[in-house]
């Protein structure tokens, strides 16, 4: 028999990847600006920066509403 997470499994799931993202995002922030400042190209960087915040807007999205929840 399958068992579906507890809300409060998913809450702890999603925290995580919330965290685990904002830690993502400064660390390539961090090596975008070294890019930058050693005089690199950073389009393809900056791109995936993009792609990395809109995913994480996605995840905290998602924590709020299963914050909401009981």
């Amino acid at each position: 028999m399958i068992t579906l997470p507890t809300i409060e499994e998913r809450r702890t799931s999603a925290r995580r990847h919330v965290e685990w993202g904002r830690l993502l995002i400064a660390r390539y922030q961090q090596y975008l600006k070294e890019l930058r400042d050693s005089g690199r190209e950073t389009e393809v960087a900056e791109n995936l920066l993009l792609e990395l915040e809109r995913t994480q807007k996605v995840f905290e999205r998602d924590l709020a509403d299963l914050e909401k929840r009981e």
